[in-house]
């Protein structure tokens, strides 16, 4: 019987030829770098000008804030609703509080989301009763509810009457569209800033490469604002 070894090598040398490739590829992709600070990152990321954002958005904090960060999202997009059930609660509770935070929401409804428009304009409807956060909350927690619905504002609606919102100011708004333009402007500057995916965040000015942990967003106030260099303020949601 012929000797196998001549065959053994050939597959010997073609499991290292694979290793090495891979290994390749994920030195290409980045695998290997080191793990650059929150600090590094921000630093060579481009700057915006956010000069129109200033006036668009739902914000939540104060405006003495060293440090803001908006948001662009899809009230249909999936990981903006990951986002908001699992990181968005500590970020709102632990520290918008400290008056170091202040958040900026821009509605930015993306095309072939059916189902986004009308859960945007509840969300801002709501906004015109100062409820803006906790709409957005209902919204997000129940998406695989009302986004699979044929009648989306109707099962909205019942998320405004949950929150104990003036049904009739809140349906007079729907009715007449009367928040759209705050989301048209929102979704406009998006559009200008060169948004194309959801979410998408600016860390005062400069666009954070993919999506926001809530102990990413710790480090970035704590590196921009450390403790003790802001008072403690609280302001209520408002649409600017």
């Amino acid at each position: 019987m012929a000797p196998r070894r001549p065959m053994k090598a050939f597959y010997l040398t073609l499991g290292i030829l694979a290793v090495l490739g891979a290994i390749g590829i994920a030195w290409q992709a980045g695998v290997f770098a080191p793990k650059r600070s929150v600090t590094e990152t921000l630093a060579s990321a481009p700057v915006a000008s956010m000069a129109g954002v200033a006036a668009t958005g739902h914000v939540l904090g104060a405006d003495s804030a060293p440090v803001e960060i908006v948001e662009f999202a899809d009230f249909e997009c999936p990981s903006c609703a990951r986002f908001a059930i699992l990181e968005w609660p500590e970020v709102q509770q632990r520290l918008i509080p400290t008056g170091r935070l202040k958040w900026r929401f821009m509605d930015f409804p993306l095309q072939g989301h059916t189902a986004s428009p009308p859960a945007h304009l509840a969300a801002g409807c709501a906004g015109e009763q100062g409820r803006f956060f906790e709409m957005m909350d209902a919204i997000f927690n129940r998406q695989n509810q009302w986004a699979t619905e044929r009648n989306p504002a109707r099962e909205i609606r019942g998320y405004a009457k949950g929150l104990g919102l003036d049904m009739k100011r809140f349906d007079t708004c729907v009715e007449t569209a009367h928040a759209q333009p705050g989301v048209d402007a929102d979704y406009a500057e998006g559009e200008r800033l060169g948004v194309h995916e959801t979410p998408t965040f600016f860390v005062n000015g400069r666009e954070w490469p993919g999506i926001l942990n809530v102990d990413q967003i710790q480090a970035i106030v704590d590196s921009l604002a450390p403790v003790g260099g802001a008072p403690r303020a609280a302001a209520p949601a408002r649409r600017r």
